[in-house]
């Protein structure tokens, strides 16, 4: 269901879309531009929105003005008040791509940009908007641009979503990681490892540190559907669908 609210993040989804079927060096830097700016405006718009239709408590005016002039604070804010929203996303790797925005903004012609990190950009904040606002963008064209890397990235945040619910909430990160490896050993002894042998590989692939190849992926991805499973074994010990 399209609401009033999420036409203005949805309109930059498409306008980069529409850009990356064009495939060009030109298309791509307006697409992560076009990407970047929807995340912000995603960040803003939810934050700002009435608590009955936010469904948790948000941000003061005050405090959603003074953050609205800095990224990495808008990211703090939405961390603080909508932390159980953005399960399976990094908001550091959100940062790290905004840098990446900002060099291709500022810099002007000459400086190009990855295709698989325009696309990886794209499924983040195709995430983030799904987890914020609750809906679909129902975007055109969207299969045209879906690859690989996006379907492995969507399984992972499919399973961190439900390995997040296995487990007491707690705040402390540190923690968190290590109720989930327990929770995994449970199930398999290879559970810690088999984590972060995909955890690993995860990172790097959003980051751009590594080349892969069909075969690679492929394998990474069964070793992700073994994740899924040992989650569905595990019992449910939480409850809580707040934010």
């Amino acid at each position: 269901m399209k609401t009033p609210w999420t036409s203005g993040p949805r309109e930059l989804l498409q306008h980069a879309v529409d850009h990356l079927l064009l495939g060009g060096d030109f298309d791509r830097r307006i697409a992560m531009v076009s990407i970047d700016n929807s995340v912000e405006l995603t960040v803003k718009t939810f934050l700002g929105l009435p608590k009955r239709t936010r469904r948790c408590s948000g941000p003061t005016r005050k405090e959603l003005t003074s953050a609205s002039e800095s990224f990495p604070e808008l990211l703090t804010l939405l961390e603080t008040h909508a932390s159980n929203l953005i399960i399976g996303i990094s908001l550091d790797e959100i940062e790290w791509y905004h840098r990446i925005r900002n060099q291709l903004y500022h810099s002007g012609n000459g400086i190009t940009v990855e295709k698989n990190q325009v696309e990886t950009y794209f499924l983040l904040g195709l995430t983030l908007f799904e987890n914020l606002f609750g809906v679909s963008p129902e975007l055109s064209h969207i299969n045209a641009i879906r690859t690989k890397t996006g379907e492995f990235l969507g399984m992972w945040v499919d399973f961190q979503r439900k390995l997040k619910m296995k487990f007491p909430k707690v705040e402390n990160g540190g923690v968190m990681f290590t109720l989930r490896y327990r929770l995994l050993n449970e199930v398999s002894p290879d559970g810690e490892g088999l984590y972060k042998a995909v955890a690993n590989f995860r990172n790097d692939l959003v980051h751009g540190r590594i080349e892969y190849d069909v075969e690679e992926l492929d394998g990474y991805a069964e070793k992700l559907n073994k994740l899924i499973s040992m989650t569905k074994k595990i019992p449910n010990k939480r409850a809580d669908s707040t934010c």
